[in-house]
């Protein structure tokens, strides 16, 4: 009986969470909660992957939050009920003070997540990101042949997330670990083998995410995304491949992408509404300088240097912002925003609740 209660309990917050955001996003309610927080703490990065721009040169720009600006986050948080901090950059583990942020947010109640490429992970990292309360661990890993990931990301890396993998699993706390893949023109072929390897690694989730030139990749040169992008004729074949990567990894017990996502696919390159965007409502983004949007596509002047984020995202030049959200038309199919507002989408939630309970369960921690 005690299990089934904490189940209902967990149920019951779900279903508060659901409504708040909910008025937020459809009825122009103040926000109450933001459940989601993506913080990005560097610009830096020690790969070269051909679709991002954040490693490529150019003009300098302000400082990064202090360990002590990142750390003023954490009454924010509890006001905003945080449930979940998306640690990120750059590279997150290129910042020397990434555990005493990860330990002050486990501490706020919050389950903490961190992107990355792992190649600086060894196993006495490892094992101080998940003593410090480290919740699951993302990989940036886009193909699963050793001469592919050189082409794609511009390093040699494949080893080092291999065994950065079971460095998490096997340590004093292991975690679950999720795999990353953009798909681009250059592994669009390799989506099948890459789900195999997941398999194979023994994770507990493969996101597959479309190469785009949006959000915080809007600076990059034209010249340099264009090459990258699916063309439009193997946009067929390649979501029969997905189809089938997913459905073999769901079939294994593992956690990908929604269906929903996978029939869309297209999304990312032809903008055509669909389900509303849950930016501003359900997650904000802040940048590495503290600057915060509801998603990096509406730039602004807000920022935690300056007002704490609960003032923030409750201002009427946020809500403005979410307003432009609401209004968004752009070809835009980003994972880190759509899955979420898909899981969001009442018609979704209501069909799927066992599923979207299995997900919340391990990304809650």
């Amino acid at each position: 009986m005690a299990g089934l209660g904490t189940k209902l309990k967990a149920v019951f917050a779900m279903a508060n969470t659901f409504a708040r955001v909910w008025t937020t996003r459809h009825l122009g309610a103040t926000p109450s909660v933001i459940p989601f927080v993506y913080l990005d703490i560097t610009d830096r990065c020690n790969s070269r992957c051909r679709s991002c721009s954040i490693w490529r040169p150019r003009e300098p720009g302000p400082a990064e939050l202090t360990t002590e600006e990142i750390l003023g986050l954490v009454p924010s948080l509890r006001a905003l009920r945080t449930q979940i901090v998306s640690i990120g950059g750059g590279e997150p583990l290129l910042r020397t003070d990434l555990e005493t942020c990860v330990s002050a947010f486990r501490e706020a109640g919050c389950a903490v997540h961190m992107n990355t490429n792992a190649l600086a992970i060894d196993e006495a990292r490892a094992t101080s990101l998940t003593e410090a309360g480290l919740s699951v661990a993302y990989i940036s890993c886009d193909h699963p042949d050793p001469d592919g990931y050189r082409e794609v990301r511009g390093v040699d890396g494949l080893d080092r997330v291999v065994s950065a993998i079971a460095h998490f699993q096997s340590g004093p706390k292991a975690i679950p670990v999720g795999i990353n893949m953009v798909v681009s023109r250059l592994n669009q072929d390799a989506i099948e083998r890459m789900a195999e390897r997941c398999i194979e690694w023994g994770v507990v989730k493969a996101q597959f995410i479309p190469v785009h030139g949006l959000l915080r990749h809007r600076s990059i040169d034209r010249r340099s995304i264009e090459p990258l992008l699916p063309q439009t004729k193997d946009l067929p074949t390649i979501k029969a491949a997905l189809r089938r990567a997913t459905r073999r990894l769901r079939h294994s017990g593992i956690e990908t992408n929604s269906e929903y996502f996978i029939d869309l696919f297209e999304r990312a390159y032809e903008p055509v509404r669909t389900i509303p965007c849950m930016a501003g409502s359900l997650f904000v983004m802040i940048n590495p300088f503290g600057d915060v949007v509801p998603c990096y596509q509406y730039g602004g002047r807000l920022s935690i240097r300056g007002m704490p984020l609960e003032e923030i995202v409750r201002s009427e030049a946020f809500r403005k912002q979410r307003h432009c959200v609401a209004e968004c038309s752009i070809a835009c199919w980003d994972s880190g925003s759509a899955e979420p507002s898909i899981r969001f989408h009442l018609p979704y939630l209501l069909r799927h609740p066992i599923q979207i309970y299995q997900e919340a369960r391990l990304h809650l921690g």
